[in-house]
C-alpha cells in the first residue's frame, strides 16, 4: 500500500501550461462566437428598429397627406370662403385680413425647402434653422376633420348660430376654435366666438369679434357638417437626446401650437410634389416645392425618409457621416385624394 501511494506522481508543470493553453483557446473560442452572435443580434435589432420607424413615420405622413385639402364631400372645393380673423388676438390688433394660419393656399399642402426657413406658423411663431435638421424638407397640410356634427336648426340665414344635435357635438368645439362648415357645394372657415350647451343643443355664435364677418357664404342646411380644422406641419428636428426625429406642429385652439416628437432616428425628409399640367388627375411631373408652379395641380407627393439607427459602431466600415451607424432609405408616392380623379 506504501509503495503504491509513492508511486504516485503530480500534474507536471508543462502539463498545466498546456492545459492552459487549450483552455485559453476554447476561451478565446467561445468569446469570438458569443461578441459575433451578440454583434449580430445587435444589427437584427438596429434593422428592426429602422424598419419600426420608417414604417411609423410613414403612416403618420401620407395618412395627412392623403387628406390634404379635404373640404367635406366637395373634393374640388380647393378655396373655401375664409371669414376668420382671430390671430392676433382682436379687437385691438384685428387687422381684417383672414388669418394665413386658416388659408386653404394650395389646396391644403405647402411645400418648402430648408433655404425657405424661416417658415411662419402662425402670427407669433415660426421654423427656424434652430428647429430643423440642415436639408430637410417641410411640408404644411391644411384640411377639415370630420366630426359627424350635423345643422339641427338655425338654417334660414347666412348670420344665424349654428346649431347641432347636443348628443353629437357635446364637448368636440371650443371657444376660439378654428371650424370649418361645408356640404358639397361650398364650404366657409371660422373662428367659432362662443360655444353654448342648453336644450339638447350645441350653439356656435360666428360674429365678426373674431371673424371678418359674421356671415358665411350660404345659410347651411341639415346636409352640412361642421368639422375641426386642422393644420399640421411635418419637418424633421433634433430631440433632447441630440438625436434627429419626425416632428409635428399642429394648431390648436386660439391660435396656439402644440408640437410634438412622433419618431426619432429620422435624420432627413424629402418630398417631391406631382404636378397634373393637363388636368386630367394624374401627376405629369414631380418637382421640389420650388419648382411648383401651382400649387392648386398637385395631385401627389412622393415621400423620401431617411432613418437611421439610434446605436452606433454596427457598420463594418466607417460611413460617408462620420460614423458607423445604420441607415435605410424609405420612399413612397402618395395620392392627394381630393385632388385626383
Amino acid at each position: 500500500m506504501t509503495d503504491r501511494i509513492n508511486n504516485q506522481k503530480g500534474i507536471t508543470l508543462i502539463e498545466i501550461l498546456v492545459a492552459l493553453a487549450l483552455s485559453l483557446i476554447i476561451l478565446a473560442g467561445v468569446m469570438h462566437i458569443f461578441l459575433n452572435n451578440k454583434q449580430t443580434y445587435r444589427v437584427q435589432e438596429a434593422f428592426a428598429r429602422i424598419q419600426e420607424s420608417g414604417r411609423f413615420a410613414m403612416q403618420f405622413i401620407t395618412s395627412d397627406l392623403r387628406m390634404a385639402g379635404y373640404a367635406g364631400c366637395g373634393s374640388k372645393i380647393s378655396t373655401p370662403n375664409n371669414i376668420a380673423n382671430y390671430y392676433p388676438a382682436p379687437p385691438a390688433t384685428k387687422d381684417n385680413i383672414a388669418d394665413e394660419v386658416s388659408m386653404f393656399t394650395g389646396s391644403g399642402i405647402e411645400g418648402f425647402e430648408y433655404t425657405n426657413l424661416p417658415v411662419p406658423l402662425s402670427g407669433a411663431v415660426s421654423l427656424t434653422t434652430a428647429n430643423v435638421v440642415a436639408g430637410s424638407d417641410i411640408v404644411r397640410i391644411k384640411r377639415a376633420a370630420s366630426t359627424g356634427a350635423r345643422l339641427t336648426g338655425n338654417m334660414t340665414a347666412d348670420n344665424a348660430n349654428i346649431q347641432l344635435d347636443g348628443t353629437t357635438a357635446l364637448g368636440l368645439f371650443e371657444e376660439n376654435d378654428y371650424m370649418f362648415i361645408s356640404d358639397c357645394e361650398k364650404a366657409d372657415i371660422f373662428v367659432a366666438n362662443n360655444v353654448s350647451a342648453s336644450a339638447g343643443k350645441i350653439t356656435i355664435a360666428h360674429s365678426n369679434a373674431v371673424n371678418l364677418d359674421n356671415k358665411l357664404s350660404k345659410a347651411y342646411q341639415e346636409d352640412a357638417e361642421v368639422y375641426k380644422f386642422v393644420n399640421t406641419t411635418y419637418y424633421v428636428g433634433s430631440n433632447t437626446a441630440g438625436e434627429p426625429a419626425l416632428f409635428r406642429r399642429t394648431l390648436l385652439n386660439a391660435g396656439a401650437l402644440s408640437e410634438e416628437e412622433l419618431v426619432d432616428g429620422i435624420e432627413d425628409l424629402q418630398l417631391l410634389y406631382g404636378e397634373d399640367t393637363d388636368t386630367d388627375g394624374a401627376p405629369n411631373v414631380y418637382v421640389d416645392s420650388v419648382s411648383v408652379t401651382n400649387w392648386e395641380n398637385i395631385v401627389a407627393v412622393r415621400v423620401e425618409l431617411q432613418v437611421r439607427s439610434i446605436e452606433d459602431n454596427l457598420a463594418k466600415t466607417m460611413t460617408a457621416y462620420g460614423d458607423k451607424r445604420l441607415r435605410r432609405t424609405f420612399t413612397t408616392s402618395i395620392a392627394i385624394r381630393n385632388r385626383a380623379i
